[in-house]
């Protein structure tokens, strides 16, 4: 894509957040409006709202929500604890939203919101939400987010004793990930491949790609103006489109309302949950070679779910 042509498209979309927060800022009915933007506890359905009255709106909620449901189709025996998935989930929600930004808010929501963009944007990070870097390949990409899974676990089972909520954090951490990977936004499958349905396709872009590395095949995660504010667009929510799931309240509403990639994005949840649980019931943790132990549970897991096509 030209470069001039990004860069009307990219002021557009900031003159569209800036707006958003014009409008977010009126709103407000809280005595004390920081309060809105403090770490929230564990409740399903405010999560992916982010930490701001700004992020609180349906696009923004899906990943924890995913990961619950995951757990909840898993057998009663192997399913984790509810203090454990709770864990789980802020792990997740703080993929998009990192704990160690939360002091710019010392300096005010423009501060925070500027911090978290150039976090977000960040090449090095693109992989923890299964997307190109400024320069990398499909083929790339797809094989650094699998590392980056597979790193995940590893650290996670040798954090298990020790300590545990870090080992379930990582957990989440990979959730995350996994979710992105099924996200219409992040990527394109080929739903009617003969041999492994759903594989991946492309890999798209939400940075800017470096002078050079914009070639025309590459796709990004939000292309249409028409339905996105900043990189936000609606390929990214797990709910289908319709009037009736603009806001849906509750588990049994929510599950009603999930996509089709989002019931993907879920089943492969629950596949990663059950592979961490026969992680821990096998206490590879303790084994000299708990790198070969994961390996063997997690590659038919990465082939099924994060691989390209054949």
């Amino acid at each position: 894509m030209p470069g001039g042509l990004r860069y009307g498209r990219k002021l557009r979309k900031l003159l569209r957040v800036a707006a958003l927060l014009g409008a977010g800022a009126s709103s407000l009915t809280c005595a004390d409006p920081l309060d809105l933007c403090t770490p929230k506890k564990a409740r399903f359905d405010f999560f992916s709202k982010g930490d701001c009255m700004l992020t609180r709106a349906s696009f923004f909620q899906g990943h924890e929500w995913l990961t619950w449901f995951g757990n909840q189709d898993l057998p009663a025996n192997d399913r984790f604890t509810d203090a454990e998935i709770s864990t789980i989930a802020e792990g997740n929600r703080r993929v998009d939203w990192p704990k160690e930004l939360l002091f710019h808010m010392n300096n005010g929501i423009l501060a925070y919101i500027s911090a978290l963009t150039e976090h977000t944007e960040e090449p090095k990070n693109q992989r923890l939400h299964f997307l190109l870097t400024d320069r990398n390949s499909t083929a790339e990409a797809a094989a650094e987010a699998q590392a980056e899974v597979r790193r995940l676990t590893v650290e996670a089972m040798r954090a298990w004793i020790t300590n545990r909520i870090w080992s379930l954090t990582l957990m989440g951490k990979a959730q995350h990930l996994i979710q992105d990977a099924y996200s219409e936004a992040h990527s394109r499958r080929e739903p009617l491949h003969p041999t492994r349905p759903f594989c991946v396709v492309k890999v798209k872009a939400f940075i800017e790609r470096a002078p050079g590395y914009d070639t025309p095949d590459v796709e990004y995660h939000s292309d249409d103006d028409d339905d996105s504010v900043g990189h936000t667009t609606t390929k990214d929510s797990i709910y289908r489109t319709g009037r009736d799931c603009h806001e849906p309240v509750g588990a049994a509403a929510v599950e009603g309302c999930l996509s089709d990639s989002a019931l993907r994005a879920r089943a492969a949840s629950a596949d990663h949950l059950r592979v961490l649980r026969r992680l821990i019931g096998n206490q590879v943790f303790n084994q000299a070679d708990l790198e070969q132990a994961v390996d063997a549970e997690l590659q038919p897991f990465i082939q099924e779910h994060l691989a390209l096509c054949p």
